[in-house]
């Protein structure tokens, strides 16, 4: 996690018992998980696996797109073709971004569904911060990728903090609660705002990923 249960206890200059550790593990958990939700990417690098299948060929791409080849036959001009001789290399937009290395991609064709085709990096695809540009695939092809990213959550100190006061507030509430159901009254203590603050999360939106 990005942020600890010893930062969280540092941050509010407490110690936590056994049982406040294991719902502050909950708390941290979730909440890099709603960040991580709103942002549309992971905080931090991890190792991720993806299945793609790719469509038709060239399906959606504009014609204007392809390089084409003007075949003259004869003098005469009785037989003239267009013979396609480049098209746009098919890319494959992964879940999660941005990408930071692939360890693997494998291509499973129809007629052969158990053997894999490992693919080089540089001469079979490139790798892009939001995908890879694949050059030997095929239309039904099933395409499994092995690769690592994620934002470099630990030196955006905007993130951990974010974290670390919506944390304490939910402590806080915690705490109360507990209180006051072990005391079998209110402790009329006002409840705090849980999780992220609207305030907070638009400091964050430049990290947001939208997609179109």
């Amino acid at each position: 996690m990005l942020v600890t249960v010893t930062e969280l206890q540092n941050y509010m200059d407490i110690r936590f018992s056994n049982r406040q550790e294991q719902a502050a593990e909950y708390v941290l958990e979730g909440l890099q998980s709603e960040l991580e939700s709103y942002l549309g990417r992971p905080v931090e690098v991890q190792t991720f696996t993806e299945e793609h299948v790719m469509e038709h060929n060239h399906s959606g791409l504009p014609l204007t797109s392809f390089l084409y080849d003007w075949d003259d036959a004869g003098d005469d001009g009785a037989t003239r073709e267009i013979g396609l001789i480049a098209a746009p290399p098919p890319t494959i937009y992964l879940e999660n971004s941005p990408v930071v290395s692939v360890a693997s991609v494998n291509i499973y064709r129809p007629q052969e569904p158990t053997v894999a085709h490992l693919q080089v990096e540089g001469r079979d695809y490139i790798v892009r911060k939001y995908g890879l540009d694949l050059y030997t695939s095929f239309a039904n092809d099933r395409i499994v990728i092995e690769y690592d990213a994620g934002l470099a959550g630990e030196n955006i100190k905007m993130f951990k903090l974010t974290i670390l006061r919506a944390a304490t507030r939910e402590m806080q509430n915690m705490h109360d609660d507990v209180v006051g159901i072990k005391d079998l009254e209110t402790r009329n203590v006002a409840p705090l705002e849980t999780g992220f603050m609207e305030k907070e999360l638009a400091s964050l939106k430049r990290w947001r990923r939208v997609r179109i």
